[in-house]
């Protein structure tokens, strides 16, 4: 059942950790500035912070939208057995995009108060417009990625393979690590009907990261947990739809353990900021600091606070 709380419950995921060391101020406004920030009784800044939570990138939402078409049709191919169309799923893209946009520019009074039901991108909020290059260029990138899915590896698997099962996607699985609930946010996952062998599969629409294992690993212990299965029966890979590339690992024993490791000092660095851990209540803002290389804050919807407060 729902509560509001004075401070949100702590939690970990991948994406939690990679904001913390990329910017601690970016941390601070997403997970506990914002919090209750959708209340009409909450403080300017919270209001704000929420509001600006919702803000995304084009090419952010571009890459959710493909991975949401690409899992309603790996859902709906397990259901039919029909092989998607490509020229389908493209339009089914573009017309998520096609929304963001009209909210973005047609809606960004509603967007205001209430920002969980419509969408802003940020180029838009921050300029008024986003330029027909960039809008052609994204959609340049969309077709791509869909013609790749429809190559990859993972996808032509489920064609030789009937009989393979499929755990849809699901926004909030997670797990319980060190007395601490962590997120394992993962697109798809296959079980060899022959073998018993699950294959967890992230669709990626960017390019490739050095933290990519990191996060397949992370994946591997919601499944091995979920599952009370040996991790020598769970494969993890990245499809990277841009390049067309494909990367499988198996992973052992001890590297699932130094993941748990890397989890437990991640979980302990986060603490560090916070004044009482038992309730989740952070330092006072001026204990987060700004990141020091602009940069940094290149795509950052936040940076509008760090310069007015």
């Amino acid at each position: 059942m729902f509560r509001i709380t004075d401070f949100p419950e702590f939690s970990w995921s991948y994406s939690r950790h990679k904001m913390i060391t990329q910017c601690k101020r970016k941390y601070a406004y997403h997970y506990y500035v914002s919090h209750n920030g959708w209340l009409d009784g909450a403080s300017e800044r919270s209001q704000r912070a929420y509001r600006l939570k919702k803000v995304s990138t084009l090419s952010m939402y571009a890459g959710q939208a493909v991975r949401q078409v690409i899992t309603e049709a790996i859902s709906d191919y397990t259901s039919t057995h029909l092989v998607p169309d490509e020229r389908d799923l493209v339009e089914k893209v573009q017309q998520l995009l096609n929304n963001a946009l009209r909210d973005s520019s047609d809606y960004g009074e509603l967007w205001y108060h209430k920002p969980a039901q419509y969408k802003m991108l940020l180029e838009f909020y921050e300029n008024g417009y986003i330029s027909k290059k960039d809008l052609k260029d994204m959609q340049k990138r969309v077709q791509i990625c869909v013609h790749h899915f429809l190559q990859s590896k993972s996808f032509c698997d489920m064609l030789s393979s009937p009989f393979l099962e499929v755990e849809s996607q699901q926004s909030f699985r997670s797990i319980n690590v060190y007395d601490h609930k962590v997120y394992a946010p993962f697109h798809s996952l296959f079980k060899h009907p022959t073998t018993g062998e699950f294959t967890i599969v992230d669709w990626k629409t960017s390019k490739q990261t050095k933290d990519d294992l990191f996060q397949l690993a992370i994946y591997a212990l919601y499944v091995l947990a979920e599952y009370n299965i040996s991790v020598d029966r769970i494969k993890v890979r990245n499809e990277h739809l841009l390049s067309s590339s494909s990367r499988t690992y198996q992973l052992t024993l001890h590297e699932i353990e130094a993941i748990l490791r890397q989890i437990d000092t991640s979980i302990d660095y986060m603490k560090t900021f916070l004044e009482q851990s038992e309730v989740n209540q952070p330092l006072p803002l001026e204990h987060f600091p700004q990141a020091d290389k602009p940069a940094s804050c290149h795509g950052c919807a936040f940076k509008e606070l760090c310069q007015t407060g």
